[in-house]
């Protein structure tokens, strides 16, 4: 009677996980009721969030680390049962990601997004190396070109003088080497501040590492991070559950906006290319490259988070120090730590330092939920396998490339004020590949209309005007006067 009061207890507090087992070809698309099954799952209170809801705005990256381990095949994952309201927001299904905390994948769960206007994301993809398997990030690509270019490995970045801002309402755009063409080289595009826009957080250009080479993705505006949808909590499933037939998962827990501002890292090494949440706040998570968002630079550079949300909150002088002063407490203090689990957090109730995880409907106060309609659900069902499909294109495209050649150090200086005249660095030794963009049947959805973008260069100072000329009469009259 224990082990079945036990086994009851644990349903109960994860039946809103909605792990559903059924059998898709008797019963049809969610005919079996709910099953609450919490053997072999843990949602967790922290861990990567989906690259394609928040992704670090770093300006180059390097080749992902080697994991020994294979990742397992992608689960059966299903839209959560609460949407979004608006026919801006797209289901994007999960992935596995590698923890070495624990030494084995968790499943990075899919989410509702509103996608930067005229941008498609190119979902990532694992890849087979020498020794292991690399992760290839994923990224907001340009609906309106058909190629992409594999450059050769973009010069070190520059670490800018950065000049004092004209007004409060700026924000600084970061420069970065950008490859000409014509001349197979790459120049440097210097950095300078622009006006920011209200509700629209610009992602500066950055490159994403492949096996062909490197794409260069340039700059473009993307929501706020509470209007772009809804993300979840990452999960980790016992093996044997996944391959069960017929079972499929279905997220309902989703990550606090609000909360997240005072949990969210950065890091470097491996899972660079994710923004992580949740307790990572150990000193030993330090030296394993873990950084507090606020923290984070690139060549000198805050992260464009930081620097949208501080600009936002311009007119309250102490909510840096109040972030700050949080992520000190929680760094000092094991106990005002979030939980690491939903068990954790559920158990400590009202007593939780941070509910970092909370049920979709609660996940953004400012983004309306509804159901989801079961033809739509069905719709997105369909839709993930070319959403897959997409990434392994992508695989296929990028390793039949030749990759190119490392080409040689800049000749330029290490620090260099901004604004300056575009710098030429050592010649590329070969001419980039091209491949053509993956083609897929998904529609696009509606998106927002964006500011137009900034100036990719310093707006030039503005010339002295002439000096003015006096009429003949009046200059006649003038040395009169004079006389």
């Amino acid at each position: 009677m224990r082990s079945l009061a036990k086994l009851w207890a644990a349903s109960v507090l994860f039946a809103s996980s909605f792990l559903l087992i059924s059998d898709h070809s008797r019963s049809g698309f969610g005919q079996q009721p709910a099953v609450p099954a919490q053997d072999g799952v843990e949602v967790q209170a922290r861990g990567p969030i989906h690259e394609a809801f928040m992704e670090p705005g770093a300006l180059e990256q390097a080749p992902s680390p080697i994991v020994l381990k294979k990742p397992p095949e992608a689960i059966n994952e299903l839209p959560s049962e609460d949407r979004p309201q608006g026919d801006q927001f797209q289901w994007l299904p999960g992935y596995w990601a590698w923890d070495d905390d624990r030494g084995d994948y968790l499943w990075v769960s899919g989410i509702w997004r509103a996608a930067p206007p005229g941008r498609q994301w190119a979902p990532g993809y694992w890849l087979q190396a020498d020794g292991g398997w690399q992760w290839v990030t994923g990224y907001w690509s340009p609906v309106a070109e058909a190629t992409v270019d594999l450059l050769p490995p973009p010069p070190e970045l520059i670490e800018e003088a950065i000049p004092p801002a004209p007004d409060q309402n700026s924000v600084f755009l970061p420069g970065i080497w950008v490859y000409q063409h014509d001349r197979h080289q790459y120049w440097w595009r210097p950095g300078h501040w622009v006006h920011q826009r209200p509700g629209w957080i610009w992602m500066p250009a950055c490159y994403h590492w492949t096996p062909g080479g490197y794409v260069f993705v340039n700059g473009y505006w993307d929501h706020e991070i509470g209007d772009r949808g809804i993300a979840f909590a990452p999960v980790y499933f016992n093996p044997g559950l996944v391959v069960r037939p017929g079972w499929y998962y279905r997220p309902a827990y989703a990550l606090a906006v609000d909360a997240l501002l005072h949990s969210l890292f950065v890091r470097t090494g491996v899972g660079a290319g994710h923004y992580w949440f949740g307790d990572y706040y150990d000193p030993a998570y330090v030296r394993r490259g873990y950084t507090p968002w606020i923290e984070q630079r690139v060549a000198n550079v805050h992260d464009p988070l930081y620097s949208y949300y501080r600009w936002q909150h311009r007119d309250q002088p102490r909510w840096e120090q109040e972030i700050r002063s949080t992520y000190a407490t929680r760094r000092d203090n094991q106990a005002a730590r979030p939980a690491r689990t939903l068990v954790e957090q559920n158990r400590a109730g009202a007593n939780a330092t941070a509910r970092v995880v909370v049920p979709t409907r609660e996940a953004r106060p400012a983004v309306k939920t509804e159901p989801l309609p079961k033809a739509r659900a069905e719709e997105i069902h369909k839709s993930v396998e070319e959403w897959r499909r997409l990434g392994q294109e992508r695989l296929r495209l990028e390793t039949k490339a030749k990759p190119a050649p490392p080409i040689a150090p800049p000749t330029t200086p290490t620090v260099k004020p901004t604004p300056a005249p575009a710098t030429p660095a050592a010649p590329a030794t070969v001419a980039p590949a091209r491949v053509e963009r993956p083609k897929t049947t998904i529609a696009p959805p509606r998106v927002d209309k964006a500011p137009p973008p900034p100036p990719t260069h310093p707006a030039p100072a503005p010339k002295p005007p002439p000096p003015r000329k006096e009429p003949p009469h009046k200059e006649k009259e003038k040395d009169k006067k004079e006389k």
